[in-house]
């Protein structure tokens, strides 16, 4: 071994990795590593434990001349020894790997979960896996990801329009009663009222399930099931009046006057009644945007060439 070079130091080391050395001070580190395989095997490690901390150049700052004007105020302190730099590598890939874990479990144990609970107010809000989910009034969610779980997993009261972010490893199911909507990445409506729950799919593929059936809905399809149901009957879903709680539009499309009524009765809190069933099933195809209800009734009586009566609290279409 040259004994010229055995006096190379771990802080010169660092600066060689750091690339804060003069030249002739490369050449000694250079021909130091060349002359014994434990030195290279040394050299190698300081750059592996530099790479993995994260440890880089800052143009702005001299890290040696930094750490050497530190030791000069640590001199006046008696019992503090100086600061080299092997000490601050093994701190600094302690610390990195201390909060790199604590990072970590907060994102999968912590931050992955969510509860959202709406008044009288519709929310929109993006989850921690990058899905985005309106929930209507009075609804409350539930969510939990992370890398522990094999799903998410999302509880849901009451309304909430869906467009979940895709990811294969990690389905995105949600849990209503005795119902289950399963997806990877779609976009779809979930309307839950006491015992009975309707899937409404915009885009996408949703599987909806229960104790006892399975089915699958595609764009522009849906699934009213009631708790306890033995079979799912999916059926072509006309216009987009599930949306209307956050586009404030009624899109309908050969869309049965009995399936607006409803909508018209939880946006206007109204009491509309169909008294003569043979005008359940009429088909109207229009948008409403902001026409009072009023308006709304006028519009559909002239349409269909119906009769309308109002009453104390009530509004009889016949």
């Amino acid at each position: 071994m040259d004994k010229n070079y055995t006096h190379i130091t771990d802080d010169l080391l660092a600066k060689y990795v750091l690339g804060e050395v003069s030249m002739s001070e490369k050449e000694q580190v250079e021909h130091w590593a060349a002359v014994h395989p434990n030195h290279l095997k040394k050299l190698d490690d300081f750059k592996i434990i530099i790479l993995k901390t994260g440890l880089k150049i800052d143009p702005q700052l001299d890290a040696y001349k930094a750490l050497e004007r530190l030791n000069a105020r640590l001199e006046n302190e008696p019992k503090v020894k100086k600061i080299g730099y092997k000490s601050m590598l093994r701190w600094v890939a302690v610390l990195t790997l201390f909060f790199g874990a604590s990072w970590f479990f907060y994102h999968n144990l912590i931050d992955n979960k969510c509860n959202i609970n709406t008044s009288e107010n519709t929310v929109t809000q993006t989850l921690p896996d990058g899905s985005m989910v309106i929930l209507n009034k009075h609804s409350s969610l539930s969510f939990l990801g992370g890398y522990f779980n094999k799903e998410r997993k999302v509880n849901l009261e009451g309304e909430g329009f869906f467009k979940v972010s895709a990811d294969k490893s990690k389905p995105f199911v949600i849990r209503i009663n005795d119902v289950q909507v399963t997806v990877v990445g779609t976009a779809f409506n979930v309307k839950n009222s006491g015992d009975k729950t309707i899937i409404i799919v915009e885009s996408g593929i949703v599987k909806v399930n229960n104790q006892y059936n399975s089915i699958h809905l595609i764009a522009g399809e849906k699934v009213e099931a009631n708790k306890n149901q033995s079979h799912l009957f999916k059926e072509i879903n006309h216009g987009k009046l599930y949306n209307y709680y956050y586009s404030n539009e009624l899109v309908c499309d050969k869309t049965p006057l009995s399936e607006l009524v409803v909508v018209l009765n939880e946006k206007f809190k109204a009491n509309i009644v169909i008294s003569n069933p043979a005008i359940n099933s009429l088909p109207i195809s229009t948008t409403f945007k902001n026409e009072s209800l009023k308006e709304i009734i006028r519009i559909i009586v002239e349409t269909f060439k119906i009769k309308v009566e109002y009453g104390e609290g009530i509004i009889k279409l016949k």
